[in-house]
């Protein structure tokens, strides 16, 4: 196994692997182990800055999207989660109570612009993406109840 994940490695390292795996097969196996043993030789600090740059992606791909409406409390919790601490430590650090992070993180309290920013501060991800990720979600609700109600608004009916 030592000397297949070493030939592995250099198969990485030269750009050799590039051909597609099937999941379920020894090779996926023996590769999916590679990349853990290198993961967990990584020190905390490098795989936090890794996964936060994995979350900004996430954020910008999702506000391009017109997926389904992810409440920013889902994207605070990935953050949360991925620096390792309980949310119970985030909120003392952040000098709030407890329950109203949980509001924050459960969709029934809003993320402020000072919240916002100091996210901005931890995160290194622009407190704007933060900001656009709630907004975009206000205005689709907001759209989503116009296009339910009996309400229509029309440029040409308000001028004549």
């Amino acid at each position: 196994m030592m000397k297949q994940s070493k030939d592995m490695l250099s198969q990485l390292t030269n750009g050799i692997l590039t051909e597609k795996m099937d999941i379920g097969t020894k090779e996926y196996e023996d590769f999916r182990l590679l990349i853990r043993s290198k993961v967990a030789e990584t020190p905390k600090e490098e795989r936090i800055r890794i996964a936060l740059i994995g979350l900004k992606f996430q954020i910008e791909d999702y506000l391009q999207s017109d997926k389904e409406i992810i409440p920013i409390g889902n994207f605070v919790k990935k953050f949360i989660n991925l620096l390792e601490i309980k949310q119970v430590d985030f909120a003392r650090y952040l000098e709030i109570r407890p329950s109203n992070l949980s509001k924050i993180l459960n969709g029934e309290r809003r993320v402020t612009t000072d919240m916002a920013v100091i996210l901005e501060k931890l995160s290194k991800i622009d407190a704007e993406l933060w900001l656009r990720i709630q907004s975009k979600n206000e205005i689709r609700q907001v759209e989503k109840s116009y296009s339910d109600g009996d309400k229509e608004y029309n440029l040409m009916e308000l001028i004549s």
